[in-house]
């Protein structure tokens, strides 16, 4: 055994038991009478990554932290006790756990148990099967088969993700002590957390994880050299695309189109992108689903993209509300707020439904006929130069033929219209044009993409930015440029043409003007971004990376603005971080009343009227002397029975 337990008890319990033969020490604990017992189990969000050592096939489960969330509940009956319990990873039954991965264990000696628990553990404790052995529990050989079914012609270089369902085992060891005071308990040898090799009783839970198989990423030949810094997520868009089709609505007669939603995030790089899509039909409730896609190189936007697709099973017209956000560590992640739609069914039970209301019903905004999205791209690989060309593009979709009359604004200047007819593909029309960009300057630049309806209204379709870096600039800003050149004032008077000599040559003190040689004037001091060459002050411009300023001569840090964190997160080391559940148990006789343990009410029952309530129970009532005779003495000291009595009153 790992471990060995001894529970030390008082001199009297200890003759008690050694008299009625029974024995502490857990190899000869006495199984105790239990009146119930439970192990309620809750998964939660993590995600365990499938890596390839040989860049051939999936084979190896990456190191991480696997949680679920259980609550452990036993009720034994007197004089039996809870010694050691201990939750394994697998299906065992009692006396059987010991062979299984241990994930927890404690020694409560206690009469009965109740306790919350985080439960964590590394993948590393599902071991592989091998040909000299076979593994314990079968999930590691299970997930590496389900990936390996999804490998491509060339290798796992295409991410795969899918849920899997663990078990969990809370087993327990009893025992029988007449007097538990003064009790304690020693566990001495192996390690935490030790397996329960002996156990009475065992309950089992099962909990859901999200695995994805990492694909063997292959970066395009420019980019090999390139450190693109650590990985994060850019943006992230929400589409919602309905389809014409035949599919029958929840009614006979009724045809609905179908919806497609869409969620498209942009990395700097390849690598997991984590999303939550939140989504609300009519006025129902508001529910959420957690998503983890691949981010690839996609050579058609020129830039790293992880895409979700979700399609909609519409039985009848109906108003939709999407949301999608990026979950990360960062409390700023980028998101796309609530956009809606509402698919009209066709039929005898379509419905009737509409949008929601507008925020100005005389004058609402224009909605857009078409579905599409904008992206802004930059040329550059590894060698950021200025000028180059960037480029925006868009693709738009519906469901009905004819051309899309588009225009295109970006905040550099730069301004497009022009009409992009839709081609059939699969019964749906898409349309899609592309537009060169001048880059001369770090900036950023944002672009919105319009649809021009026949009434001359404009709508909205998608908007879209991206930051360009210029690190060296190879001829003036003014080449290949988009600003204008300066138009000329005629007002001004304009000075002769000045013919230079070539060959003239000036003191370095002196400078050329006009063809003749001038003193310069002198200069006590240059400004911090300027230096002193030859007598004069010339600016220097330094190109700070990002997250930096010039300040004179040298780039400065930016300052951190620290933002308001959420009600449900606190500040640690400078960043907004989720704050840790608060479980509270309250003890027997008290229930949970928000963050309070509050006194369980006490239902009495009324006794009858032979009986009394003493210590809340009802008891008979003591029987009380009863007068067989009872003498009224009246006038002449007569006596008379009680019922003699009334009568003789009644004749006086």
């Amino acid at each position: 055994m790992s471990s060995i337990s001894y529970a030390f008890r008082n001199t009297v319990a200890t003759v008690a038991l050694f008299a009625a033969g029974l024995v502490s020490t857990s190899a000869f604990a006495t199984q105790a009478n239990i009146k119930s017992m439970s192990f309620d189990t809750q998964s939660v969000n993590t995600t365990l990554h499938v890596v390839s050592s040989d860049k051939q096939k999936w084979d190896r489960l990456k190191s991480g932290t696997i949680q679920f969330w259980g609550h452990m509940k036993i009720d034994t009956r007197w004089p039996g006790y809870v010694q050691q319990v201990g939750v394994s990873l697998g299906v065992c039954g009692p006396s059987q756990c010991g062979a299984f991965p241990p994930i927890w264990s404690a020694s409560p000696v206690s009469r009965d148990y109740d306790h919350q628990e985080n439960f964590s553990f590394d993948p590393s404790i599902m071991a592989l099967s091998s040909n000299a052995d076979i593994a314990s529990v079968p999930y590691g050989d299970q997930i590496i088969a389900k990936c390996n079914q999804h490998l491509q012609p060339d290798g796992p270089t295409k991410s795969y993700s899918f849920t899997h369902t663990f078990h969990a085992t809370f087993s327990a060891l009893t025992d029988k002590a007449l007097d538990m005071h003064n009790a304690a308990t020693e566990v001495t040898g192996g390690s935490w957390p030790y397996p329960i090799y002996e156990s009475h009783y065992a309950e089992h839970g099962s909990f859901d994880v999200q695995v994805v198989c990492d694909p063997v990423v292959k970066p395009a030949a420019q980019d090999i050299a390139v450190d693109f810094g650590e990985f994060e997520t850019k943006n992230v868009k929400l589409f919602l695309t309905t389809y014409r089709s035949n599919q029958p609505g929840s009614t006979p007669g009724t045809v609905c189109p179908a919806l497609k939603v869409t969620s498209r995030a942009q990395a700097n790089k390849a690598g997991p992108v984590s999303m939550r899509i939140w989504r609300q039909k009519d006025n129902g409730p508001i529910t959420s689903e957690f998503k983890q896609v691949w981010a690839s190189f996609d050579a058609g936007k020129n830039g790293y993209f992880a895409t979700y697709e979700k399609w909609e099973n519409v039985g009848a017209t109906a108003y939709f509300q999407y949301k999608t956000e990026i979950v990360g560590n960062g409390p700023f992640e980028p998101f796309d707020g609530w956009k809606d739609i509402t698919v009209h069914c066709t039929g005898a039970g379509g419905g009737g439904f509409t949008d929601g209301p507008q925020a100005d019903p005389d004058n609402p905004p224009a909605k857009a006929d078409w579905q599409g999205e904008v992206t802004v791209s930059d040329s550059a690989g590894s060698r950021k130069l200025c000028p180059r060309k960037g480029q925006v593009a868009f693709e738009a979709s519906r469901d009905a033929p004819g051309a899309l009359h588009y225009r295109i604004g970006c905040s550099n200047g730069a301004f497009f219209t022009g009409t992009a007819v839709a081609f059939n593909e699969g019964g749906v029309f898409k349309a899609s044009a592309a537009h060169d960009l001048s880059i001369s300057r770090t900036r950023s630049i944002q672009c919105t993409l319009q649809e021009i309806k026949p009434n001359g209204s404009i709508a909205t379709i998608d908007m879209d930015a991206e930051d360009f870096t210029c690190i060296r600039r190879t001829v003036e800003p003014k080449v290949d440029d988009l600003v204008s050149s300066t138009r000329p004032d005629f007002g001004k008077p304009r000075l002769p043409p000045v013919v230079v000599d070539p060959g003239r040559k000036c003191l370095p003190s002196q400078s050329l003007l006009r063809g003749k040689c001038v003193d310069r004037p002198l200069v006590a001091a240059c400004k911090s971004t300027e230096k002193l060459v030859d007598g004069l002050c010339i600016g220097v411009s330094i190109h700070c990376l990002p997250g930096y300023h010039q300040l004179g001569l040298k780039c400065v840090k930016n300052a951190v603005i620290a933002g308001k964190c959420r009600r449900d997160e606190q500040r640690v080391n400078g960043e907004c971080v989720r704050k840790p559940s608060i479980i509270i148990d309250c003890k027997r006789g008290y229930h949970l009343v928000g963050k309070a343990c509050v006194r369980d009410a006490i239902i009495t029952t009324g006794c009858r009227p032979t009986e009394m309530t003493v210590r809340g129970h009802c008891v008979p009532r003591p029987a009380s002397k009863t007068l067989g005779l009872q003498k009224l003495k009246q006038g002449r000291g007569q006596s008379f029975l009680p019922g003699q009595a009334r009568s003789r009153l009644q004749v006086n």
